[in-house]
């Protein structure tokens, strides 16, 4: 992406200082005060907002163009609340980039941003190679150009309002054979960081909407009942155990125990060292995982102490424990492993998803009588297969 839109841009004269995540684009932001900073949402380490509300400490008048893929309107709404200049969603065409920057960078002299307007969403068309280089290109004038992480952490934006899920999506189902279901339920938050079922509810964890869903489910789809916006807290990881919902912090590096009633209610905050980047609850222990690989099975205790712990080599972000196997997935590889349940937890097989989704990896799973629930970053669908979505791979 930022060789992309780096191209676009120096074709058209414009001097561009790049980083790679937010500490380095705050510490350019220091030192030469770019006339035009675009700065994606998703980043390694510091997430978008963080790193906006560092650059409003260092000039407030420095205009912030936030872009990304994974955002809908209200969220482009609260992003300029917090002193974003425009927002530019993803797919956009390389005239839409330079139209963009040109409102704000006219010269080498950097001009006070204008007020922003309501403007229609972008067509969904791919970002396009660069142009030839124009005969009159506009004056030099630096510009910052953030990338939008490979893998992504868990980081916040916005509140979201209840809606129905469509139950339009696509359901195909071959006769005779359950582990060739399949069905899609369009509609839900694009960013979902976990899923958990408990009591015939399914919670969903919204990473950047930082908010927790709770959706029932019948014969037309799934119904959304109640979202909690939960402020500051990355999700990345949810489990359920009677009552109380865990809600795993990897940004914050902390387990917080909150009620199961009307605004999820924080019962107590646990601190958990590394990353804890998935939660499970057996019935009888939390499982967790951090980044490291590190699985712990804790008492669900007023101490969450450790009981056992063992190390997979796969470095999961998510997990989840069935009678046999516990099951582990990657999101940047989209591998699922299963696991035996034995005194090292060791490797049973390796699958992938049959159907392919480029672009939007796999973000949360769970298993429910039989059938895969699973959703993709950046897609608004949570998906119900059968056994025959996953593709078991050689060994």
């Amino acid at each position: 992406m930022r060789l992309a839109v780096r191209n676009v841009l120096k074709l058209r004269g414009y001097e561009i200082a790049e980083a790679g995540d937010g500490p380095a684009a705050l510490a350019i932001a220091r030192e030469s005060r770019p006339d035009l900073v675009l700065l994606d949402m998703r980043l390694p380490g510091m997430d978008g907002i963080e790193v906006l509300e560092g650059l409003k400490k260092i000039d407030d008048s420095m205009p912030v163009v936030m872009i990304t893929g994974y955002g809908h309107i209200q969220s482009a709404v609260d992003v300029m609340k917090l002193g974003a200049s425009e927002y530019l969603q993803k797919p956009f065409e390389n005239a839409q980039l330079v139209e963009t920057v040109k409102r704000f960078v006219q010269g080498p002299v950097r001009r006070p941003a204008p007020k922003p307007q309501p403007r229609p969403e972008p067509a969904a068309v791919p970002l396009p190679g660069p142009e030839p280089r124009p005969a009159a290109a506009p004056a030099p004038a630096p510009a910052l150009v953030l990338p939008a992480a490979k893998k992504s952490l868990f980081f916040p934006l916005a509140a979201a309002l209840a809606v129905l899920v469509a139950a339009f999506g696509v359901y195909r189902l071959t006769a005779g054979s359950l582990n060739d279901y399949y069905r899609e339920y369009p509609g839900v938050p694009a960013n979902i960081s976990s899923l958990v079922w408990s009591g015939g509810k399914l919670f969903a964890g919204d990473w950047l909407a930082q908010s927790v869903y709770l959706y029932s489910a019948d014969k037309d789809g799934l119904r959304q009942e109640q979202a909690f916006p939960l402020d500051k807290t990355h999700i990345s990881g949810l489990a359920a155990t009677g009552d109380v919902l865990y809600v795993a912090d990897s940004w914050r590096k902390v387990i917080e125990a909150r009620r199961i009633a009307p605004g999820l209610p924080l019962l107590a905050t646990f601190a958990a060292p590394g990353k804890v980047s998935a939660l499970f609850y057996d019935g009888e222990y939390l499982w967790t995982c951090d980044s490291s690989g590190n699985a712990v099975l804790r008492r669900p205790d007023s101490e969450l102490t450790p009981a056992v712990s063992f190390r997979l080599p796969e470095k999961p972000d998510q997990i989840f424990k069935d009678k046999d196997y516990l099951w582990t997935a990657v999101s940047s590889t989209g591998k699922i492993y299963r696991h035996k349940l034995d005194d090292s937890l060791s490797l049973d097989a390796v699958f992938t998803l049959k159907t392919a989704r480029p672009g939007y990896p796999l973000s949360a799973f769970a298993w429910r009588e039989g059938r895969f629930w699973f959703a993709r970053d950046g897609l608004g669908v949570v998906f119900e297969t059968g056994k025959g979505e996953l593709v078991k791979q050689p060994e």
